[in-house]
């Protein structure tokens, strides 16, 4: 490029500069006039660290693998993202504090979350008119968000445990049932432990026998046939329990069965109450930072982007500058002007006419 055609646009620059001024002083006027009537806003940051989530079910028979640890925290940073931006915590927080004139979808679009890559923090800024009011309701929002998560999350176990808990209470009464049909089996027949009685018999009738032998050998006879008779007896009785055998057997596991159903949703119920318990207190979100009282509001306009408008606005006029020049050139102006002439003189004609 040689020196004439730089002197040249310089020329062009000089003869229509007006036009660069005016679009840069539009251009920075309206930027700086939008930061001065923009109201003060004051940011206030929450700080949360996300750790592996707690599980959310009951198993009943076996536990299956879980998911990657990495991938559980992004999971969860995402989610708990998600519900405190899409969900009606704002409103719940609104609620909460009745004092502060502010409606829940504005609180909304006051809200920014920020998750930072390849870590477990997440970072919940709130902005509000005043710094006291930005802490406050950043505090509110982030122990609100993980109580309300904490009840969704626990939403499974809940159902799991409530369902355990009517399965444990027709267990109860079938193991109920059981025990009373054999305690009535016991009593009609006026034993306690069936087995216990037999061997029980069993010993006896042994020891009655060798008492008979006895009396055999030292020459009672009187005293040998009374033992003979009374184990004859004892005889009757054995056959006796051993036909209950069976019913008793029967009865007895009956109830063992209900017994070890009945502990089983016992042990279930309290994994269950443990395991809601653990989401509730969402131990997996902790909040490392509560809010502070900012001490300097936001910056409505960053410097370095009035800059960039300001720039932008020269380089801008500068174009403009040569677009205006080439249509002065070429005549574009004239032809404009001569036709505007000319349509302005055919109603003239027309009305002399």
């Amino acid at each position: 490029m040689e020196i004439q055609d730089i002197l040249k646009y310089l020329q062009i620059v000089r003869k229509w500069w007006w036009v660069i001024a005016l679009l840069f002083v539009t251009t920075v006027g309206t930027m700086l006039a939008l930061a001065l009537l923009t109201e003060t806003q004051y940011e206030a940051t929450v700080t949360v660290q996300v750790s592996a989530p707690p599980p959310q079910e009951v198993p009943l028979y076996s536990q299956f693998g879980r998911q990657a640890l990495r991938d559980e925290i992004e999971q969860t940073r995402s989610s708990f993202k998600e519900f405190l931006e899409e969900g009606d915590v704002p409103y719940r927080v609104l609620e909460t504090l009745p004092d502060i004139q502010m409606r829940g979808g504005e609180l909304r679009d006051r809200i920014t979350i920020d998750l930072p890559d390849n870590s477990q923090l997440m970072r919940v800024h709130v902005r509000a008119p005043d710094s006291k009011t930005a802490a406050l309701l950043a505090n509110t929002l982030v122990e609100t968000g993980l109580k309300l998560y904490g009840q969704l999350l626990a939403k499974p176990t809940v159902n799991t445990r409530k369902f355990i808990e009517g399965e444990l209470e027709v267990a109860r009464q079938e193991l109920k049932s059981a025990e009373d049909k054999l305690t009535q089996f016991q009593i009609a027949n006026k034993i306690g432990n069936l087995n216990s009685a037999i061997n029980s018999q069993y010993d006896l009738i042994r020891s009655l026998q060798i008492q008979r032998d006895l009396a055999r050998a030292e020459g009672g006879t009187i005293k040998a046939q009374a033992i003979e008779e009374t184990i004859l007896e004892r005889e009757a009785e054995l056959q006796n329990l051993i036909g209950l055998s069976a019913e008793y057997n029967e009865l007895a596991d009956r109830v063992e069965r209900a017994r070890t159903t009945y502990n089983f949703l016992l042990d279930k119920r309290a994994e269950a109450q443990i395991k809601e318990n653990q989401i509730l207190e969402l131990g997996s979100i902790q909040i490392i930072t509560p809010a502070r009282p900012p001490k300097k509001p936001v910056a409505t306009l960053n410097s370095k982007l009035i800059v960039l408008g300001a720039v932008g606005s020269l380089l801008a006029g500068v174009l403009l500058t040569f677009l205006l020049e080439y249509l002065e050139i070429s005549g574009v102006f004239r032809s404009f002007q001569k036709r505007s002439e000319e349509s302005d003189m055919i109603p003239l004609t027309q009305h002399a006419r």
